[in-house]
């Protein structure tokens, strides 16, 4: 995802100035020198040469250790510049590190994306930022280069908050939608008619609409999303509810199907491949044959 949303940023310009990057890995950097952009040669030469950061992580915990380890960047921020964190992450660890940066000067915003790889490449892809209402505004216009749907959630932590709840709902939908889909087939009906039409009706979601023709019924069986990604972003959201008391027993039940499929094919399989534990519980083949 990091890479597609950088990729945006190379063209065109921001208000005339080259994208600089800069990742562990210089080999990934190679096609965004091409289209132009600046590679950095290490994390403090890029925060001594942007005002604006942006950081697309696995999880909060990196982007702790990117902003507050051993070697963080925490310490080269200077007081004014921004710090975007598109990670999908937890809202109560966004919150501690927007207040320890703000001491130095600081602004954390986090702006979490939903969309996947194919929103991200196209500019579809939601992006629901948390922070105040001036510093919004102030980044909006680099936003809108990446994606033409951009929302402001609320305050810091806020945008997580929400992404969390979309993955464990898009998690929900898709655990559902392959059951349902594998009744039909068992009941006779083709599988991509099946979709087609649940794709025009009430019961249309996500998993209808990309997950199940453009992953599952094309055979590719890849998303680009991984089942511990999956887990640890419904995780979060169930995490939340806990700690309201607020019981989730649909999220409960997908999670812990998303558990079976992962014991099954392991942490970094790709969410693609629950639909095979579908096939396996259900008979029905979801898949081309």
């Amino acid at each position: 995802m990091g890479s597609a949303i950088a990729m945006r940023l190379t063209k065109p310009k921001i208000d005339g100035l080259p994208l600089m990057v800069f990742d562990p890995d210089s080999i990934k950097l190679a096609p965004f020198i091409e289209r132009g952009a600046i590679a950095a040669k290490s994390a403090l030469e890029l925060c001594k040469s942007c005002d604006i950061i942006f950081a697309c992580l696995p999880t909060s915990a990196v982007t702790e250790t990117v902003l507050f380890g051993d070697a963080g960047i925490s310490r080269d921020l200077k007081p004014g510049q921004i710090f975007v964190d598109m990670t999908s992450g937890d809202p109560a660890i966004s919150r501690d590190q927007a207040a320890r940066l703000a001491k130095a000067g600081v602004t954390f915003v986090d702006a979490p994306v939903s969309g996947g790889p194919r929103g991200a490449r196209e500019g579809t892809i939601a992006i629901m930022v948390g922070g105040e209402d001036k510093l919004y505004e102030q980044i909006l216009p680099t936003l809108k280069v990446i994606s033409s749907n951009i929302f402001h959630a609320g305050p810091v932590g806020a945008g997580h908050a929400l992404k969390a709840g979309n993955n464990l709902l898009n998690l929900i939908c898709r655990m559902a939608s392959f059951e349902v889909v594998s009744l039909l087939i068992n009941a006779g009906v083709d599988a991509e008619r099946a979709v087609d039409i649940l794709q025009k009706s009430s019961g249309r979601n996500y998993a209808t609409e990309i997950t199940l023709p453009d992953n599952i019924l094309s055979g590719k069986m890849h998303q680009g999303f991984s089942m511990a990604l999956m887990e640890k972003d419904a995780g979060l959201a169930l995490d939340m509810a806990a700690g309201f008391a607020q019981a989730m027993p649909l999220g409960e039940v997908a999670f812990a199907e998303l558990q079976d499929a992962m014991y099954t094919h392991g942490d970094a399989a790709d969410m693609s491949l629950v639909a095979l534990e579908y096939e396996t519980k259900t008979g029905a083949r979801i898949r081309p044959k």
